[in-house]
């Protein structure tokens, strides 16, 4: 006798995959006044991409003239280490303060920057204050933040200013601390 049961499995198997089969089967061919208008379509997209680009450039060069410009950028540079937040102030001005969240902090783990303040500043000597709070990704909840702070000078000329203030650690066993970098007096 033989056992008929796992022959009858597999053909009702094969009966309840055959609709799906048939939806597998390839596409039928597009229409082609379709597909062109499909793609005027995409190039519509890609050129008004191109003109919003344009526009916040233009908007941008307006409201921060090249020398007046002043960028201010965020970076980590120890790894493990998530900034928390920041607050800078430029002249005794109005503080800028950012939270970054979770996503943000891993971005800066990636060698990334971020633009924490863009101002207008005349050319000559300015006053820039930051303070920071970071912890360690693996730290426990009942572990205290870092925190630090710079106070430093920094000189404008008529061309922009990309500055850059970095969480950075001077040896092994030092606490993290914001180390300032003029990129443009670095070229």
């Amino acid at each position: 006798m033989t056992n008929r049961k796992p022959l009858r499995a597999c053909g009702l198997l094969a009966a309840a995959l055959l609709p799906i089969a048939a939806l597998a089967a390839p596409p039928q061919a597009a229409d082609p006044a379709a597909l062109a208008v499909d793609q005027n379509i995409q190039k519509l997209k890609e050129q008004s991409l191109d003109v919003i680009q344009q526009a916040q450039a233009v908007e941008q060069n307006f409201l921060y003239p090249d020398y007046n410009r002043v960028s201010i950028y965020v970076g980590v540079a120890i790894a493990g280490m998530y900034i928390k937040d920041i607050t800078v102030t430029v002249d005794g001005g109005k503080p800028v303060h950012h939270e970054y969240t979770t996503s943000e902090s891993y971005a800066l783990q990636e060698r990334g920057l971020h633009l924490v303040e863009r101002l207008n500043a005349p050319a000559g000597r300015h006053h820039l204050q930051a303070q920071f709070t970071a912890q360690y990704s693996d730290a426990r909840p009942s572990d205290p933040p870092f925190t630090g702070s710079y106070d430093g000078y920094f000189d404008k000329t008529q061309q922009p200013a990309e500055l850059e203030l970095s969480l950075r650690r001077s040896g092994y066993l030092t606490p993290p601390e914001l180390k300032f970098r003029d990129w443009r007096a670095a070229q």
